[in-house]
């Protein structure tokens, strides 16, 4: 029976079962069969990748997909590099450039994720306007209800202007923004000899919890939208 489920499964996402059968993530190592399979020579997350490409693709220019991703991974590297901050030095004023390799691992990268988020936030206001992501700022909360009904209901909201997912969408962009803030706002009163250099710093560590939770509510929502998508065979 199990071995039933896997080729079902595997055939219903256009791929191939390997020694161990499918999973639960298959796709991620079932080579795809048909015309174009020997471009993959097995190389499955490389479909993976195309189809993440892809779905965001259905609501996002490439210009906008080029920035998001930018930014999910300029993210990634700032929290890898936290932890090679040195804060003995980055807590005090009047350090001047003489920070450590790690420290500036993670400055470095930040001032460029700084200039791409702000691209990035511009951009998306820009094409949705400020009530998609903040309704409540509007009175209109109609669609974070139904959303919510929706999920009572047990079933997954769509996207909506102004709905739940937006609305989380457009909390962790304004924690993004808070946490580059105080961040580059530290850097200014290390250079400038501030003693509030240290205060700066505490605040960018608490700013960091909020992007934290923002990743866990608005990409695991995303993910649950992009695997029901790879289910539906819409790509």
């Amino acid at each position: 029976m199990r071995d039933i489920m896997a080729v079902a499964f595997c055939t219903n996402h256009r791929v191939t079962c390997g020694p161990k059968g499918c999973g639960p993530l298959g796709f991620l190592w079932c080579p795809p069969v048909g015309p174009k399979a020997h471009r993959y020579k097995g190389i499955s997350i490389m479909r993976l990748v195309k189809d993440i490409w892809n779905y965001f693709g259905q609501s996002q220019s490439v210009s906008t997909r080029l920035l998001h991703f930018s930014v999910i991974l300029l993210v990634a590297g700032q929290f890898l590099t936290s932890e090679l901050v040195d804060l003995k030095h980055a807590s005090h004023a009047g350090q001047s450039i003489a920070f450590s390799f790690g420290t500036w691992a993670h400055i470095l990268p930040g001032l460029l994720l700084a200039v791409i988020a702000m691209i990035f936030v511009v951009s998306e206001l820009s094409r949705h306007g400020l009530k998609y992501f903040f309704p409540y700022l509007f009175g209109d909360l109609a669609q974070v209800k139904t959303d919510l009904q929706t999920l009572v209901a047990r079933n997954l909201p769509e996207v909506a202007p102004g709905g739940l997912a937006a609305v989380v969408q457009g909390l962790g962009l304004l924690a993004l923004g808070l946490t580059l803030i105080s961040g580059l706002t530290w850097f200014y009163l290390v250079q400038s000899g501030s003693g509030l250099a240290h205060a700066a710093i505490e605040v960018h560590e608490a700013l960091t919890g909020l992007v934290v939770a923002y990743l866990i509510g608005h990409g695991g929502m995303g993910a649950v939208h992009f695997f029901l998508w790879l289910r539906s065979g819409a790509r």
